[in-house]
């Protein structure tokens, strides 16, 4: 099923009937993908009987864009530490698995193309619907081993949302998932 929205905001209108969402970022520093994620957060909390997570889960944990206090985030209590990055790799995923498993959330999103594999490898055989968004150029090579790994997982989640027609057609002629939502990003 692929459905097109005018704009992220009326995509968030179904996903706000939903009273815990939990929001997935590697990063809240300046940019284009992490004010998307505050100002959807934001928009989430609005409803009053929403419960709105944020998971930060990459190296930095600093908050550069205004988060509501109804807002809750979480990041893991260790750093991560570049000198053994497998292991600090490891310890995030395990984090966010069981993070996610104790909020119990009805919905999950997460932004960012090089990190929706790792996320969906950490709630790989959970019950969450998952829905990932690629914020970059749709045919953009990320290498072969995340081309690979998003060919594999990518199907896994409960949809995408993409940013345009065009990227539309490349997950869909790609084969990364049949249920692709689009939405025009105003915000």
């Amino acid at each position: 099923m692929i459905m097109i929205y005018d704009g992220y905001k009326k995509y968030c209108l179904s996903v706000i009937l939903m009273n815990k969402i939990c929001l997935l970022i590697h990063s809240l520093q300046p940019g284009g993908t992490e004010r998307v994620m505050s100002e959807l957060a934001a928009y989430f909390s609005l409803k009053q009987e929403a419960e709105v997570h944020i998971i930060l889960y990459g190296k930095s944990r600093r908050i550069f864009y205004e988060i509501p206090n109804s807002v809750t985030v979480h990041t893991p209590d260790f750093d991560f530490n570049n000198n053994n990055r497998i292991w600090s790799s490891l310890r995030t995923l395990f984090y966010i698995r069981n993070k996610v498993k104790s909020l119990n959330p009805e919905v999950i999103l997460n932004l960012g193309e090089y990190w929706n594999s790792f996320i969906m490898l950490a709630l790989t055989g959970l019950k969450f619907p998952v829905y990932l968004s690629d914020r970059c150029k749709p045919d953009k090579n990320l290498g072969s081993v995340h081309e690979k790994l998003r060919s594999f997982l990518y199907p896994k989640a409960a949809g995408i949302i993409a940013q345009t027609e065009y990227a539309r057609s490349v997950f869909l002629e790609r084969n990364l998932n049949s249920n692709i939502k689009i939405e025009v990003s105003h915000v």
